[in-house]
């Protein structure tokens, strides 16, 4: 079976290539591509993509996985192959078989589709235009049925697209673990508003963009992320992609009455690129399917971790804050490390889900799911989603977007086709508190290493235990090897009174 092993991990790595090529037009598009660049890229990415799809099509590789032993009901494959061997068998059979459900005409379009979907989007925002952005949002969501269709063999739909982020979750699970977590949040964000409100002005206090970019290019020279396998740029929406593996690249963006939002969001996208970069396949299985994470709630975890268990904490800005002052000039001045740490953990029902806090951001993602499922049911008609959006902002959060771009038109996944995605951010926020917790029985003082400029620390313990494996165990496999234990929100929810009950005095 050597030969055949051999052929499947050449032909894997040819289909890499090709998708790190597609994401380095994608990262080019949302960096500098000039913007009447915009119809050719589309092109561009329809035609990376129908050769991805072809690739993965094949005959030939269905007769290799055979050859391999590899089925459906038995993925790993024969019983004479190693632990290491069968992984990559049942990660490359999961993407195979996802891939031959899908029509090649169908494929096309969609990058075709969303490449479009995702310039069109950017200007609407820019203009506060949703009307100009719902006839490329209603081909998208039908473009997305469909996928869900050849997808779900008859099942929920919903469920074949949230499978493609969160290995084996559905609507049902969701909503089960989303209900329970709504009720926490509630309570605590009504413990806090119990309190007095934290007055922190200097929140918004104009600060130059040159300013934050100093400040910027000084937080990634602390951070542990590797800038010769990488580098920093700004975009309207902040993210992270991988173009190879010595190759991962992250974005930010500076407001200048909010300059916190452009330090978190560094450190969030840093912690997304550590974990790529610390992905370490076996021996013979690099830049595989087994190089790829596993599961986007799995790499959310990492960046929330770095973002707000670390990155928001008093350890961290201990030893760092003097440096932050000093480069944010008058912007901070006056304010003393207490305020800062306060105003940067300040709780308060906000428009925009990347700047809210960590109590009212799951509330955020909860909506989003709740919205998206109902669109791709049917339930939700496209012209209909700002008046819903605008309904559960009430509801949940107790306040209204003035306009759309504020509201419905301030994310960009559902333009980029990325349904099923927004889940993946609130279950990041539990698989991190879980982590965390194993990291602390692990490491006795970490928060003290850490207030020491040990950075390095935590991010060895991350590598090792969840970053290495990359692919190789679904989340649920994960989550028990690394903490002993299924997913239980209870550590995060613990982690968030712990923290506020000390912020706010309740």
């Amino acid at each position: 079976m050597r030969k055949e092993l051999e052929k499947l991990v050449a032909i894997d790595r040819e289909i890499g290539l090709l998708g790190h090529i597609g994401a380095l037009l994608g990262w080019d598009q949302e960096t500098y591509m000039p913007q009447a660049a915009g119809a050719e890229r589309a092109e561009q990415l329809e035609l990376v993509e129908s050769l991805v799809h072809e690739r993965f099509t094949r005959p030939e590789l269905g007769e290799l996985l055979s050859a391999l032993g590899s089925t459906h009901e038995n993925p790993g494959g024969d019983d004479r192959l190693s632990p290491d061997e069968k992984a990559y068998l049942r990660a490359f059979r999961r993407d195979y078989e996802r891939r031959t459900k899908l029509p090649a005409d169908l494929v096309a379009e969609i990058a075709k589709q969303t490449s479009l979907g995702q310039q069109a989007w950017a200007k609407a925002r820019q203009a506060n235009d949703f009307t100009a952005f719902a006839p490329h949002l209603e081909r998208i969501v039908e473009l997305m049925r469909r996928e869900a269709s050849c997808l779900s063999s008859g099942g929920n739909p919903y469920d074949a697209l949230l499978d493609l982020y969160e290995p084996g979750a559905t609507e049902s699970s969701l909503t089960k673990i989303f209900s329970s977590l709504k009720a926490e949040l509630g309570g605590i964000l009504a413990s806090i508003r119990s309190r007095p409100p934290l007055d922190a002005p200097f929140l918004s206090r104009e600060c130059p963009k040159e300013r934050q970019k100093a400040i910027n290019d000084w937080l990634i020279g602390i951070l542990p992320y590797d800038t010769e396998r990488g580098r920093l740029d700004t975009v309207a929406h902040p993210f992270t992609t991988t173009l190879g593996s010595d190759d991962v690249r992250i974005t930010t963006r500076y407001i200048e009455k909010l300059f916190v939002s452009g330090i978190f969001s560094t450190i969030h996208e840093a912690g997304h690129a550590m974990y790529e970069l610390g992905i370490a396949p076996p021996p013979g299985f690099a830049r595989t399917r087994l190089s790829e994470a596993a599961s986007m709630g799995i790499h959310e975890s990492q960046s929330r971790m770095w973002e707000n268990v670390i990155g928001r904490s008093p350890s961290f800005w201990k030893r760092n804050y003097a440096r932050l002052a000093e480069l944010a000039g008058s912007t901070l001045e006056g304010v003393g490390l207490d305020l800062f740490i306060k105003g940067i953990n300040k709780v308060e029902s906000s428009l925009i889900r990347t700047e809210a806090d960590e109590v009212t951001y799951g509330l955020h993602v909860i909506l989003r799911f709740e919205l998206e499922s109902e669109l791709i049911s049917g339930r939700l008609a496209v012209r209909d989603l700002p008046s819903a959006w605008n309904d559960k902002m009430r509801s949940l959060l107790g306040i209204e977007p003035p306009d759309d771009a504020s509201g419905c038109l301030q994310d960009v996944h559902w333009s980029a086709g990325l349904f099923g995605y927004f889940p993946s951010y609130a279950l990041g926020n539990l698989y991190a508190a879980q982590f965390w917790d194993a990291m602390r029985e692990d490491i006795p003082g970490l928060e003290k290493r850490i207030e020491e400029g040990e950075l390095g620390l935590p991010l060895a313990w991350l590598r090792e235990k969840i970053h290495a494996p990359g692919a190789a165990f679904t989340p649920g496999e994960l989550i028990e090897r690394v903490t002993g234990s299924a997913l239980e929100a209870r550590h995060f929810t613990d982690y968030l009174r712990a923290k506020y009950s000390t912020i706010y005095g309740f």
